[in-house]
This record gives structure tokens, C-alpha cells and sequence, in this order.
């Protein structure tokens, strides 16, 4: 009996569900995207990451560009995921530092040499390619709603404009991603993280 194969020539277990062999090659993808960057990703560095030959990559998605929108938009799905875990409906100003915390986390050591997926899309793509600045816009967009629904509904912060101390506190984070790419240490890090917090995310007074 002849097993059938992937487009990498590799067995391919019977009965493997196709949507499942997508998932894995578009996560694979994502991950040589945010390494690489679009001009640099190419079609066989992606057969490498993905395991899976031109035409089945093809087959999966229409072609390199639509496969990169697709990596974008699941970056995006899997950072609002985090916002709305860390900051659930009914926030309180324990659950924003939480989340401040773990976007920091990524500003220093190897993770913060990697940058953000996001804002290296839009630094490399966003002057060029209309489509996918928009794409670039409508995830900013939707992590500044979180952010600013959290500020405003923490009743124990005292937050006097929310929309715009989301938009300064996400500026400023996204900021401390591009200083990790030259590096810095986690001690500069969290310095400007108490800044941020301190200022933007304060705690209400006692009455």
C-alpha cells in the first residue's frame, strides 16, 4: 500500500485533515515571515519552513502575497487573543500592567531582537503596498480599542482620556520592540515600563 505523501515528499498520515496541514504550514510561514521579512522570504525558504512543494503551497494559498496577508492576519488574531485573556471584560488596572508585562517581555533578550511582526510589516510594506497597510491599520486599531476599553472601565485607574493614553502607552511599547532589535537589557525595560505605567496607567487615589 502506497502511503500518500506531502508536497515534501515526506509520508503523509492517512486521514490527515487538510484544514490541519494548513494551519501548520501558515503558522510555519509566519514564522519565517517575521524572521525574514516579505523580500526576503523566499518561495524556497518558505517550501523549507513549510515543508510543502511550490504547487502544494499553491494549492493552500493563492500565492506568496496572499500568504503573507494570511501570516499577518493570524499574528493579529493571536495578540488580540492575548489582550483579551490578560484583559477581560471588567479589567482592572492589575489585569493592564499584567498585560503591559507580557508585551514587554518581548522587548529585550532574543525575543526582542526579533521584533514585531507587525510593525516590521509596516516599516517594510506599509509605504508600498495600500493593502497591506490597511491590514496593519485595522489590527493597531483593534488592539487600541482593547486598550482603551480596559483603561476606561478599570474603575481602581485613574485615567482622565483613555483613548489617548492608549494610544501613548501602545506607541510606547511598540517603541521599546523596535529599541530591542539593537538591544537592551531587561532592566531598561522594566525601568520604562514603570514610566509608562506610572503615568499613563496610574491608580486611582483613596477617597
Amino acid at each position: 500500500m502506497t502511503m500518500p505523501m506531502t508536497g515534501s515528499g515526506k509520508p503523509r498520515l492517512a486521514g490527515r485533515p487538510r484544514v490541519v496541514e494548513r494551519d501548520e504550514a501558515l503558522q510555519r510561514a509566519k514564522d519565517l515571515f517575521w524572521s525574514l521579512g516579505y523580500q526576503r522570504a523566499s518561495l524556497p525558504e518558505l517550501e523549507r519552513a513549510t515543508g510543502l512543494q511550490r504547487g502544494s503551497l499553491y494549492a493552500l494559498f493563492s500565492d506568496k502575497r496572499e500568504l503573507f496577508l494570511e501570516a499577518l492576519d493570524l499574528y493579529g488574531r493571536e495578540g488580540l487573543a492575548t489582550m483579551d485573556a490578560t484583559m477581560p471584560a471588567g479589567a482592572r488596572r492589575a489585569d493592564i500592567l499584567a498585560w503591559i508585562r507580557v508585551h514587554a517581555a518581548r522587548a529585550h533578550g532574543p525575543a526582542g531582537v526579533r521584533g514585531c511582526f507587525l510593525v516590521e510589516t509596516t516599516v517594510e510594506m506599509g509605504p508600498h503596498d495600500p493593502v497591506i497597510a490597511e491590514r496593519a491599520a485595522a489590527i493597531f486599531a483593534a488592539m487600541l480599542k482593547r486598550l482603551e476599553r480596559a483603561l476606561a472601565g478599570a474603575g481602581d485607574a485613574q485615567v482622565p482620556d483613555p483613548e489617548a493614553a492608549a494610544r501613548t502607552l501602545l506607541a510606547g511599547l511598540e517603541g521599546l520592540r523596535v529599541f530591542g532589535k539593537a538591544g537592551q537589557s531587561e532592566d531598561e525595560v522594566a525601568r520604562a515600563v514603570g514610566v509608562l505605567a506610572a503615568t499613563l496607567v496610574p491608580p486611582k487615589p483613596a477617597s
